[in-house]
Protein backbone atom coordinates (compact mmCIF):
# COMPACT_ATOMS: atom_id res chain seq x y z
CA UNK A 1 0.00 0.00 0.00
CA UNK A 2 1.03 3.80 -0.49
CA UNK A 3 2.33 5.80 2.65
CA UNK A 4 -0.55 7.99 4.06
CA UNK A 5 -0.87 11.64 3.22
CA UNK A 6 0.16 14.11 5.47
CA UNK A 7 -2.69 15.84 7.17
CA UNK A 8 -4.31 17.86 4.99
CA UNK A 9 -6.11 21.51 5.02
CA UNK A 10 -8.46 22.27 2.33
CA UNK A 11 -10.50 25.52 3.24
CA UNK A 12 -11.76 25.02 6.73
CA UNK A 13 -11.16 21.71 7.01
CA UNK A 14 -8.24 18.95 7.84
CA UNK A 15 -8.12 15.45 6.88
CA UNK A 16 -6.16 13.55 9.03
CA UNK A 17 -4.78 9.48 8.91
CA UNK A 18 -5.85 7.47 11.19
CA UNK A 19 -5.08 3.80 9.86
CA UNK A 20 -5.07 1.26 7.42
CA UNK A 21 -7.81 -1.83 7.15
CA UNK A 22 -7.05 -5.08 5.88
CA UNK A 23 -8.86 -6.63 2.90
CA UNK A 24 -10.80 -10.02 3.23
CA UNK A 25 -10.77 -11.41 -0.16
CA UNK A 26 -13.22 -14.56 0.61
CA UNK A 27 -15.97 -11.88 0.87
CA UNK A 28 -14.57 -9.38 -1.42
CA UNK A 29 -13.36 -5.99 0.84
CA UNK A 30 -10.31 -4.20 -0.29
CA UNK A 31 -7.87 -2.68 1.55
CA UNK A 32 -8.51 1.15 2.62
CA UNK A 33 -7.60 3.75 4.46
CA UNK A 34 -9.30 5.46 7.16
CA UNK A 35 -9.30 9.26 7.86
CA UNK A 36 -10.83 11.90 9.70
CA UNK A 37 -12.47 15.46 9.42
CA UNK A 38 -11.68 17.96 11.43
CA UNK A 39 -13.33 21.29 11.56
CA UNK A 40 -11.39 24.57 12.07
CA UNK A 41 -12.15 24.28 15.86
CA UNK A 42 -9.87 20.92 16.08
CA UNK A 43 -13.32 19.03 16.30
CA UNK A 44 -13.57 15.77 14.65
CA UNK A 45 -17.10 16.11 12.48
CA UNK A 46 -16.66 12.74 10.27
CA UNK A 47 -14.62 10.13 8.56
CA UNK A 48 -13.67 9.65 4.98
CA UNK A 49 -12.67 6.64 3.53
CA UNK A 50 -10.58 5.09 0.40
CA UNK A 51 -10.69 1.59 -0.66
CA UNK A 52 -8.18 0.56 -3.05
CA UNK A 53 -9.02 -1.96 -5.60
CA UNK A 54 -11.95 -3.34 -7.87
CA UNK A 55 -14.44 -6.35 -6.33
CA UNK A 56 -17.99 -6.79 -6.94
CA UNK A 57 -18.56 -5.54 -3.29
CA UNK A 58 -16.64 -1.84 -4.66
CA UNK A 59 -18.12 -2.21 -8.13
CA UNK A 60 -21.84 -2.72 -7.34
CA UNK A 61 -22.47 -1.15 -2.75
CA UNK A 62 -19.31 0.25 -1.31
CA UNK A 63 -17.52 2.34 -4.07
CA UNK A 64 -13.79 3.55 -3.83
CA UNK A 65 -14.61 6.65 -1.56
CA UNK A 66 -17.10 6.63 1.55
CA UNK A 67 -17.80 9.24 4.07
CA UNK A 68 -19.93 10.48 6.56
CA UNK A 69 -20.71 13.63 9.06
CA UNK A 70 -22.24 13.52 12.59
CA UNK A 71 -25.14 14.57 12.79
CA UNK A 72 -24.62 17.78 14.06
CA UNK A 73 -21.92 19.14 11.76
CA UNK A 74 -24.00 17.80 8.56
CA UNK A 75 -24.63 20.90 6.23
CA UNK A 76 -21.22 22.52 6.02
CA UNK A 77 -19.67 20.86 2.81
CA UNK A 78 -17.08 18.63 5.32
CA UNK A 79 -17.18 15.50 3.12
CA UNK A 80 -16.85 17.06 -0.19
CA UNK A 81 -14.22 19.39 1.36
CA UNK A 82 -12.41 15.78 2.37
CA UNK A 83 -12.05 14.66 -0.92
CA UNK A 84 -11.21 17.49 -2.50
CA UNK A 85 -8.14 17.90 -0.04
CA UNK A 86 -7.40 14.23 -0.49
CA UNK A 87 -7.58 14.81 -4.37
CA UNK A 88 -3.81 14.78 -5.09
CA UNK A 89 -3.10 11.67 -3.31
CA UNK A 90 -5.98 9.78 -4.52
CA UNK A 91 -4.81 10.65 -8.13
CA UNK A 92 -1.54 8.58 -7.13
CA UNK A 93 -3.88 5.68 -7.35
CA UNK A 94 -6.48 5.65 -10.14
CA UNK A 95 -6.98 7.92 -12.69
CA UNK A 96 -11.07 7.83 -11.84
CA UNK A 97 -12.50 6.19 -8.99
CA UNK A 98 -16.30 5.15 -8.18
CA UNK A 99 -18.15 6.92 -5.49
CA UNK A 100 -21.87 4.95 -4.53
CA UNK A 101 -24.55 6.34 -2.95
CA UNK A 102 -28.01 5.60 -1.62
CA UNK A 103 -30.36 6.77 -4.55
CA UNK A 104 -32.45 8.63 -2.07
CA UNK A 105 -29.57 10.01 -0.06
CA UNK A 106 -29.80 13.61 -1.52
CA UNK A 107 -26.65 15.04 0.86
CA UNK A 108 -24.07 12.05 -0.68
CA UNK A 109 -25.42 12.95 -4.39
CA UNK A 110 -24.78 16.62 -4.05
CA UNK A 111 -21.61 15.93 -2.29
CA UNK A 112 -20.40 13.61 -5.65
CA UNK A 113 -21.80 16.33 -7.50
CA UNK A 114 -20.32 19.73 -5.89
CA UNK A 115 -16.94 17.75 -6.36
CA UNK A 116 -16.99 16.75 -10.21
CA UNK A 117 -18.65 13.30 -9.71
CA UNK A 118 -20.21 11.78 -13.15
CA UNK A 119 -23.50 9.96 -12.92
CA UNK A 120 -23.18 6.46 -14.55
CA UNK A 121 -25.85 4.98 -13.20
CA UNK A 122 -28.21 2.89 -10.66
CA UNK A 123 -27.59 -0.81 -9.74
CA UNK A 124 -28.98 -3.29 -7.61
CA UNK A 125 -27.02 -4.28 -4.59
CA UNK A 126 -26.03 -8.14 -4.45
CA UNK A 127 -28.20 -10.08 -1.84
CA UNK A 128 -24.91 -11.66 -0.18
CA UNK A 129 -23.69 -7.36 0.41
CA UNK A 130 -23.33 -6.31 3.42
CA UNK A 131 -24.98 -3.07 2.13
CA UNK A 132 -28.00 -5.29 1.44
CA UNK A 133 -28.26 -6.55 4.48
CA UNK A 134 -28.43 -3.15 6.00
CA UNK A 135 -31.04 -1.90 3.39
CA UNK A 136 -29.43 -0.50 1.35
CA UNK A 137 -30.63 -2.20 -2.18
CA UNK A 138 -29.77 0.40 -4.61
CA UNK A 139 -27.14 2.58 -5.31
CA UNK A 140 -26.51 4.94 -7.74
CA UNK A 141 -22.92 5.42 -9.31
CA UNK A 142 -21.10 8.14 -9.86
CA UNK A 143 -17.63 8.40 -11.83
CA UNK A 144 -14.97 11.11 -10.34
CA UNK A 145 -11.50 11.86 -11.54
CA UNK A 146 -9.56 13.60 -8.70
CA UNK A 147 -6.62 14.27 -11.06
CA UNK A 148 -8.64 16.60 -12.76
CA UNK A 149 -9.51 18.68 -9.64
CA UNK A 150 -8.79 22.50 -10.70
CA UNK A 151 -6.51 24.42 -8.36
CA UNK A 152 -8.98 27.33 -8.59
CA UNK A 153 -12.13 25.05 -7.45
CA UNK A 154 -9.93 23.72 -4.95
CA UNK A 155 -9.38 26.59 -2.80
CA UNK A 156 -6.72 27.00 0.18
CA UNK A 157 -5.14 23.67 -0.13
CA UNK A 158 -2.00 22.85 1.55
CA UNK A 159 0.06 20.40 3.96
CA UNK A 160 -0.58 20.69 7.47
CA UNK A 161 2.98 22.04 8.09
CA UNK A 162 2.76 24.14 5.21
Amino acid sequence: MHLAPPSTVFEDIRVDFVSTTEGDHQRGFVPGYHFRILNSDGVNVGHVNFRVGDTQHVRLAAGHIGFGISEGHRGNRYAGKACLALAPWLATFNERVLITADPDNLASIRTIQRIGGVYLDEVDVPVDDPHYLRGSHRKARYLWNPSQVEQAEAGDHRSAGA
